[in-house]
């Protein structure tokens, strides 16, 4: 059981390491080659340089001591390395112990953007130097007549080589010229070159889209400032330089298909890289579902209302252009280009003349689809009551009124007749009198 513990314990610490950023180490003085009898002073540091703990040493690949300080001092020839806790092995250093008269004195690490200083040196009591010529590649570089340093500044990855140097000795009036060991020295990239991501090369129009424009520092330099720039087809589609790596299209359009790439800047040294180049193909929707809803409903409507007719789709990307026809008409009623999935078209006066089948189209230059028609009744307004001027008399209603007035009158006659002043008692009747008649006889 305690053998099983032991194993995960290490395979953990083993999985941490993998997984964990690699030490650094530097040098002081930062040469990489010295004299026999020179010191060099070693520093490893981890992910987090202000916590103390253990530091393993490695020379040749071989473990050569478990030390709780950061720093050690040598003049040995060989390979370190080092790692600590929270960290992976280190890169090796590669220190060169010389006796030879004359030396090519390189830095350990250059990283493009910093200043280049190259050291041609000559053991001591070796006498004067002059005429001292640095080479690279074989190539003369710099030339000066008296021992001195030759600096480059903002250097780039061409600056890559092998460099060495020569000079003139002079001891005791006897000028020789030595030549010192060719050294291969290498620019190292401050950042990576950018890589444009997105989740598709061909989105659909009017989704969101996410360009992410991404690089890695150099461990050693992860503290330097990056800035972000983002193109499409040879324009800038940023308003200058930005800190984020991320450039969000809220809704893309298929205006904005082209060829896109990002630009990332280290600030302070105006180092500048640029990615490689993506194709972004907009994809748009052709239009389906078209409807057009009369209000109002039924599409029954008076003279003098409003008619509004309204066309909506249910899927399609684009400006949209939308139209009102009338069956029998040749030209649109009315058009509108919106970039939405609804529009509509309204009479505000209707007249009799405006009755008839309507039906609207929406077009997206990809697809063109028509809605079914609907036909449109327009009531008119005569015999139309005085106390509802929108209820109108039917041949229907008018005989009843009819009907109802006989009733009413024939009613009236009726108690009249019962119940009229003729009928009361106390009330003298006028006596009629007998109308004789006289005869006479013609003689």
């Amino acid at each position: 059981m305690m053998l099983w513990t032991v194993l995960l314990i290490l395979g953990l610490f083993s999985t941490q390491i993998a997984i964990a950023k690699k030490a650094i180490m530097h040098l002081s003085p930062p040469w990489t080659t010295i004299f026999s009898g020179e010191n060099v002073t070693l520093t490893c540091h981890g992910i987090n340089s202000f916590t103390s703990g253990t530091i393993w040493w490695y020379k040749n690949q071989q473990l050569q001591r478990i030390w709780s300080t950061v720093s050690i001092q040598t003049n040995q020839a060989g390979e370190y390395r080092c790692q600590t806790q929270d960290s992976a092995l280190s890169d090796p250093v590669n220190l060169v112990v010389s006796s030879d008269l004359l030396i090519l004195q390189t830095p350990y690490s250059v990283f493009e953007g910093d200043t280049l200083v190259l050291r041609c040196r000559g053991r001591d009591g070796g006498g004067t130097i002059t005429n001292m010529t640095y080479y690279k590649d074989g190539r003369i570089f710099s030339y000066f007549l008296k021992h001195s340093d030759f600096s480059i500044s903002r250097v780039g990855l061409s600056y890559s080589g092998k460099y060495h140097c020569t000079g003139v000795f002079t001891y005791i009036i006897v000028p020789w010229e030595k030549s010192s060991r060719k050294v291969d020295l290498q620019v190292q990239e401050l950042f990576t070159p950018p890589k444009l991501k997105m989740v598709t090369s061909e989105p659909t129009e009017g989704t969101a889209v996410t360009l992410s424009c991404e690089t890695q520092l150099s461990p050693q330099r992860s503290d330097t400032k990056l800035h972000f720039s983002f193109f499409r087809d040879g324009r800038v589609i940023t308003s200058g330089w930005k800190k984020s790596h991320v450039f969000q299209i809220p809704a893309i359009q298929i205006e904005d298909s082209g060829s896109y790439w990002c630009e990332a800047k280290a600030v302070t040294l105006n180092i500048r890289k640029q990615s490689s180049y993506i194709k972004i193909s907009v994809k748009r929707i052709p239009i389906s579902g078209i409807l057009m809803e009369i209000q109002p409903t039924g599409g029954q409507v008076t003279e003098g209302e409003k008619l509004v007719l309204i066309c909506s789709i249910a899927q399609g990307t684009g400006n949209i252009t939308f139209s009102w026809h009338r069956e029998g008409i040749n030209a649109s009623l009315e058009k509108k280009i919106q970039h939405s999935l609804e529009e509509k078209f309204v009479l505000p006066t209707v007249t009799e003349n405006d009755a008839g089948k309507y039906y609207c189209t929406a077009d997206n230059n990809i697809s063109t689809i028509s809605s079914l028609m609907s036909n449109v009744i327009v009531k008119s307004r005569n015999l139309s009551s005085p106390f509802n001027s929108s209820v109108k008399i039917d041949h229907l209603s008018l005989g009843l009124i009819v009907t109802q007035f006989i009733v009413i009158v024939l009613a009236a006659s009726v108690l009249l007749f019962f119940f009229g002043p003729w009928s009361k008692p106390g009330i003298p009747q006028r006596e009629t009198l007998p109308v004789q008649f006289q005869t006479t006889s013609v003689k």
